[in-house]
């Protein structure tokens, strides 16, 4: 499923690791597309598993507010995983470098992240 929120969009996975993969594909293409036009494409991803809610076409929830929320911490061409998702993974090509706790705007907790890099 994809929602398009102005110039970002939502993507709903059933599968964590098919998330991760595709997400670091994506980060991959984006960067050699950068480097071979000399225009950046600057493109955060934040990763969060959890429980949705669907309404009509669109996903709603705390898990859904969480993900945008981690999305807002990450940086330019960065991927940025929360510890539920992480929970989720097998290895694979990628490295976890934890970030550590946040706080973050309207969540409770602080909230264990980490960033995912291709290896």
């Amino acid at each position: 499923m994809v929602t398009e929120l102005g110039d970002g969009m939502m993507l709903w996975f059933s599968d964590a690791q098919a998330a991760v993969d595709t997400c670091l594909s994506m980060l991959s293409r984006f960067d050699a597309h950068s480097m071979s036009t000399l225009q950046p494409l600057w493109v955060r991803i934040g990763l969060h598993w959890g429980r949705q809610t669907r309404r009509r076409n669109d996903l709603i929830g705390h898990d859904v507010n969480l993900a945008a929320r981690i999305l807002d911490q990450a940086g330019p061409s960065e991927l940025l995983l929360s510890e539920d998702t992480i929970a989720q993974l097998e290895p694979g090509n990628y490295q976890l470098d934890e970030i550590g706790p946040v706080v973050m705007k309207g969540i409770p907790d602080p909230v264990r992240l980490f960033r995912a890099v291709s290896i």
